[in-house]
C-alpha cells in the first residue's frame, strides 16, 4: 500500500473510532460523572470515583489526543486498557453479560491495539504545522 493510502487509512481510523468513542461513551459520562461513579459503586468496584474519572479520561481525553495524533501510541494503550476493564472485568466477570453486551468493547480494544502498534501516521496536528513528529 502506498504511503498516502496508509496515512489516509490511519487518519480515518483514528478520527472515526475515537470520535465515536467520545460521542457514544465519553461525553455522557463526562456530563454526569456522579451517575457513572454511583453505578460503579453499586457493582462493588473499589475506589469508584477514581475509576470513574480514569474511565472518563480514557473515553474522552485520550481519544481526542488520538484524533489529533498527539501521544497516539500511549493514548491508544490507555484507551485499550479501559476496554479490557469494560469488556472483560465489567461485562464478563462482574455482570456476566452475553457476547452481545461486550462485543463493542472488544472491537474498540482491537482498534486501539492496532492504533498503538501502527501509530498515528504522518497526518497529525503536529505535522500540519510543519513540525516533524
Amino acid at each position: 500500500m502506498n504511503n498516502t493510502l496508509t496515512n489516509l487509512a490511519l487518519l480515518i481510523l483514528r478520527v472515526s473510532v475515537s470520535g465515536i468513542m467520545i460521542l457514544a461513551h465519553g461525553l455522557s459520562k463526562l456530563q454526569n460523572p456522579d451517575q457513572f461513579t454511583e453505578g460503579l459503586a453499586s457493582k462493588g468496584y473499589p475506589a469508584p470515583a477514581v475509576l470513574a474519572y480514569m474511565s472518563i479520561s480514557a473515553e474522552t481525553l485520550f481519544p481526542l489526543l488520538i484524533i489529533l495524533g498527539l501521544f497516539t501510541r500511549v493514548s491508544a494503550v490507555i484507551a485499550a486498557g479501559n476496554m479490557v476493564v469494560a469488556g472483560f472485568v465489567h461485562h464478563i466477570m462482574i455482570s456476566g453479560d452475553t457476547f452481545n453486551a461486550y462485543e463493542r468493547a472488544l472491537l474498540y480494544l482491537i482498534v486501539f491495539i492496532c492504533i498503538a502498534i501502527a501509530g498515528a501516521g504522518e497526518w497529525t496536528v503536529i505535522r500540519l504545522f510543519g513540525a516533524k513528529s
